[in-house]
């Protein structure tokens, strides 16, 4: 009997090594391969936040489909079931992680038929790293037709609006994820002729883990002069959101006072609404392999 209870004890003392074996095994992914999205960390689980990118890049050989779209304004109540019915603006993105460090990425909205593409360049840190500071620099191709600018002469290269954006993020807390996001914005053609082509954009975010499935998000920006004549846009840009995790996608549900979802226009050119009824609701659709 002795001997049956040291062999019962063996076998579930090797059972339960295997198991926590396996549990390791999850927690511990390697950064820079593919993993399910729910098992990552707060500031893994999705390239952007509510508009805006965040310090994360995607794993080495694994890509992302990503569909957004920006509805009417909440005001119009039932009969528009809160602005669903109206579309404001949509955006079609596919993103490729080329290497452990940069990710790439192109897309085109409705808004002004804008083409973009972009290249997102983790600096400082990696997965497991507190600290991020990852380099982003994208270009917007405005694809309305040449009648439609107005312009005599028009040169292609008016279409042309360019964003260089360092995104530094800190992990406080495994769920309290806090960005700072300083943007210089460059548009080859601005309204004024004495306005500065160069628009310098500070901006931040905030992603509040909930559990394993939810997180709330928050973010913001404005144009800030240091005394240049820039566009006029006096309120800063916000929105607030929840994401939901599954294995292989994301879910975003946001509220957000711009109409726009390519970073020269949600930044600079959005004359933004400051009453809650003129925000609009957003819904993403991320897909990863």
């Amino acid at each position: 009997m002795k001997n049956l209870f040291l062999l019962g004890f063996a076998v579930l003392f090797m059972q339960n090594a295997k198991a926590q074996d396996s549990i390791i095994m999850v927690t511990l992914v390697d950064p820079g391969e593919y993993a399910p999205v729910l098992d990552l960390n707060i500031k893994a689980k999705s390239l952007r936040i509510i508009n805006g990118h965040s310090s994360a890049v995607l794993p080495k050989g694994s890509f992302e489909i990503t569909i957004a779209h920006r509805f009417g304004q909440v005001s119009t109540g039932i009969d528009d079931l809160w602005g669903v019915d109206n579309m404001n603006s949509n955006r079609i993105g596919f993103d490729y992680g080329a290497t452990k460090k940069i990710t790439l990425g192109a897309g085109r909205s409705s808004y002004y038929k804008t083409f973009n593409g972009y290249v997102k360049y983790a600096l400082i840190g990696n997965y497991s790293s507190k600290f991020n500071l990852t380099y982003l620099a994208d270009m917007a191709v405005d694809g309305r037709a040449t009648s439609d600018w107005n312009l005599n002469p028009f040169y292609f290269t008016h279409r042309f609006n360019y964003t260089h954006q360092l995104i530094v993020s800190y992990t406080f807390h495994p769920n309290l994820l806090v960005g700072f996001t300083p943007t210089l914005v460059h548009m080859n053609m601005v309204d004024g002729i004495n306005m500065n082509n160069d628009i310098p954009v500070m901006g931040g975010y905030v992603r509040l883990a909930l559990n394993k499935h939810v997180s709330f998000t928050l973010e913001a920006n404005k144009i800030t002069s240091f005394g240049m004549d820039l566009p006029v846009k006096s309120n800063p840009t916000v929105g607030l959101g929840f994401e939901f995790f599954t294995p292989k996608h994301a879910f975003h549900i946001s509220l957000s006072n711009s109409r726009m979802l390519n970073e020269p226009y949600y930044m600079v050119t959005d004359q933004v609404p400051n009453t809650f009824g003129q925000f609009c609701l957003g819904f993403n659709i991320v897909r990863r392999w």
